[in-house]
């Protein structure tokens, strides 16, 4: 099949999984499958179109992958004013949820917002967990890490401790020129006896971002304590934006991964990577793909697919209601980084935006943002759907 009727199977089987009924804006998913259930949290608001705005809560679909639309139910996980624990979300809204399963009866939805005297709006990590077995919701947790190889410190993750980390990696004064907020805008991977992930943290002037990274981190005990590890170093990139965001992580028997956006069309997709003999080094990031606009989706694909990518592409032109990040080009990747192969583009002209993968039973299944409402010109946030990779077509493009 070529890419075109690709696109249009992909598109044809793409099912709502969020709630257009009252939802206004619905945008990054991250997804989970368990027994046949798919599990997908996002961003949403009932109130406008726009992103971070009051109003913005984090949601979680529930849904049988063979029938999602039909049977999708939905569970509010977070919003401004919850309170529980002791805890309580100050601010307007709740942004960057990201799923993580612990076990077959429990999933942990990490987030960001604030305590009501923070000075931004994204300044610590929160979680729950949820029951699958109960529907139960646990009350709120602040995630807390530690930094600069001492562990007896523990700390809240926030803003000000990755500062400090930062200063210890790359030397005094370098972590105050990251200041506007933090984000859980990567994903958890188990290996090696604990859970890695990332937390994000960038610079803005004047609502435009000119300097961001992620600090890979570790936990012994699935995401409530953090141990700040080391970070790619965007000002080793070129020109005036300097950004190294929303990473895709993978790992071998020797090294940790980051696949991340550098958010400049000329500097593209980007990697870099740290042996794990030494997790607080990283290597200069270096260009593996085109564009690099969008946030990179991995997945490992299992024998004989190895890790497939869905990288965002330059637009395709389709007339005055030509979307933003209509099209992915869908990547196969050797285990090293080395060789990126093109299997094909899909095309939503809708939106095919911010797509996220989990592999089940065989099969790489995707959530990503779409627009079917077209509530905001040229821009598609405004439904979560999913649908599922061609495999046959992958296994053509070894």
């Amino acid at each position: 099949m070529d890419d075109s009727a690709l696109s249009k199977t992909f598109v044809e089987q793409a099912q709502i999984v969020s709630q257009p009924a009252t939802e206004q804006y619905a945008h990054q998913s991250s997804l989970r499958i368990v027994k046949g259930i798919g599990y997908a949290v996002y961003q949403c608001n009932e109130s406008t179109p726009e992103e971070n705005k009051s109003g913005q809560i984090a949601r979680l679909a529930i849904f049988e992958i063979t029938n999602p639309t039909a049977t999708a139910k939905w569970v509010d996980i977070s919003a401004a004013g919850d309170s529980s624990n002791g805890l309580m979300i100050g601010g307007k809204f709740v942004s960057a949820p990201m799923l993580h399963r612990l076990d077959d009866d429990t999933l942990r939805i990490f987030f960001t917002s604030r305590f009501a005297a923070d000075p931004g709006p994204a300044f610590r990590v929160f979680y729950k967990d949820y029951t699958i077995s109960t529907g139960a919701l646990s009350g709120l947790h602040a995630a807390r890490c530690t930094i600069a190889k001492q562990p007896e410190v523990v700390l809240d993750l926030t803003p000000d401790a990755i500062q400090r980390h930062l200063d210890f990696l790359f030397g005094a004064g370098v972590g105050a020129q990251f200041s506007s907020g933090l984000s859980t805008a990567g994903d958890f991977l188990p290996f090696d006896g604990q859970l890695y992930s990332t937390i994000q943290i960038k610079n803005s002037q004047e609502g435009r971002t000119h300097l961001l990274t992620n600090v890979l981190m570790r936990s012994a005990d699935q995401g409530a304590t953090w141990e700040l590890l080391g970070a790619p170093d965007p000002r080793l990139l070129p020109g005036a934006i300097q950004i190294l965001a929303e990473p895709a992580l993978t790992q071998d028997a020797n090294h940790i991964y980051l696949h991340l956006r550098s958010n400049v069309v000329e500097t593209g997709y980007v990697l870099s990577k740290a042996a794990k003999s030494d997790l607080y080094h990283f290597d200069a990031p270096v260009t593996k793909w085109t564009f690099g606009i969008g946030r990179p989706a991995i997945c490992d694909g299992g024998s004989p697919l190895g890790l497939v990518a869905m990288f965002t592409a330059p637009t395709v032109n389709m007339g005055p209601r030509t979307v933003t990040r209509n099209k992915c080009d869908v990547v196969r990747i050797d285990p090293t980084g080395t060789s990126y192969t093109r299997a094909f583009s899909l095309v939503d002209p809708d939106a095919l935006n911010t797509p996220f993968m989990q592999l089940d039973h065989g099969e790489i299944y995707v959530t990503y943002s779409t627009g079917r409402r077209h509530l905001i010109p040229k821009f598609g946030t405004s439904e979560i759907v999913f649908s599922k990779l061609p495999r046959a077509a992958l296994q053509a493009h070894p």
